[in-house]
């Protein structure tokens, strides 16, 4: 049976107009629902540009630190600042380093505020703001606002923008199964060990009854940073901008920054996390030494510390 060789190479010619006609006509519609969609989701805020501009608004709305005093007090906006970041071949003495919560971009879509999912990072800046500035509170259920902070005192730090269910700070030693409890973007090693991460909580899901949180998690307490006046520096309070070593409660372990850079929704920032550095003196290095900035302008800080 022979074969018949169709021509194909006409292209559309081979349509009739009609069915050209529809094509286009479906083609438009299209279009017109494209249009429509993109309106309706501007009007109600949910383009992703416009979720990026609350973000941005959200996170870099102005707070007011507490009045500089010379010693930390409990109910203070404060900031926690490393004290220096030795980073070969960069220069970050003017970068204002503080503790930061940071967005990832899998939140940002059905959240542009301060969440549980947010994670902490080392940020500069500018201006105390949102993102960068906490509260401290007692470590207990006693309130104490308005009391200095005592070295060896439990506190715990709260976000800003969150008074009806207040967010804290925690960290958490491994599960069972030696996996990390706070799920990260970004992990950081010590001796090829994972470092313990940090993470927010909501208050109200710490605690007994009904929390699945141990509220021991979201415990600090701060050390002199000169290991020999450790002992007789307990119970001192805590003076504003002095160089000291912030220690998690339930793993003894310190607040650390990390030589690390990270890509973020906010450009590049360093990574954080809790873990011991010590020297062979035993002594913290740089990357366990911060200060707590209420805007008091401290004196120069010794290079010894």
């Amino acid at each position: 049976m022979p074969c018949t060789v169709f021509d194909i190479s006409g292209g559309s010619s081979r349509f009739r107009p009609v069915v050209r006609i529809g094509n286009w006509f479906e083609e438009n519609c299209l279009e017109e629902d494209k249009v429509r969609n993109f309106k309706s989701k501007r009007d109600r805020g949910e383009l992703l540009v416009e979720k990026a501009r609350t973000l941005y608004d959200n996170f870099h709305k102005e707070i007011v630190l507490a009045a500089p005093k010379q010693n930390v007090i409990f109910g203070a906006v404060v900031q926690l600042m490393p004290i220096s970041m030795n980073i070969e071949n960069m220069s970050t003495a003017d970068l204002n380093l503080a503790l930061s919560v940071v967005i990832n971009e899998r939140v940002v879509r059905h959240s542009q505020s301060i969440n549980e999912d947010c994670e902490l990072t080392v940020a500069p800046s500018a201006r105390s703001c949102v993102r960068n500035s906490f509260r401290i509170v007692s470590g207990d259920e006693h309130d104490r606002t308005g009391q200095d902070i005592k070295y060896g005192q439990r506190f715990r730090l709260e976000c800003m923008d969150s008074e009806n269910d207040p967010i804290m700070l925690y960290s958490a030693p491994k599960k069972v199964n030696l996996n990390q409890s706070i799920d990260v973007t970004y992990h950081s090693h010590k001796n090829g060990e994972l470092n313990f991460p940090l993470g927010l909580v909501h208050r109200s899901r710490c605690g007994c009854p009904g929390g699945d949180l141990p509220m021991a998690f979201t415990n600090w307490f701060c050390i002199h940073v000169d290991r020999n006046r450790r002992f007789e520096s307990e119970g001192e309070d805590i003076p504003s901008n002095a160089p000291l070593v912030i220690v998690h409660a339930a793993t003894n372990r310190n607040l650390a920054a990390e030589n690390v850079v990270i890509q973020t929704l906010f450009g590049p920032e360093f990574l954080v996390s809790v873990q011991n550095y010590r020297n062979i003196y035993k002594r913290e290095l740089w990357k366990n030494v911060w200060m707590i900035s209420n805007g008091h302008q401290a004196g120069p800080i010794s290079k010894k510390a």
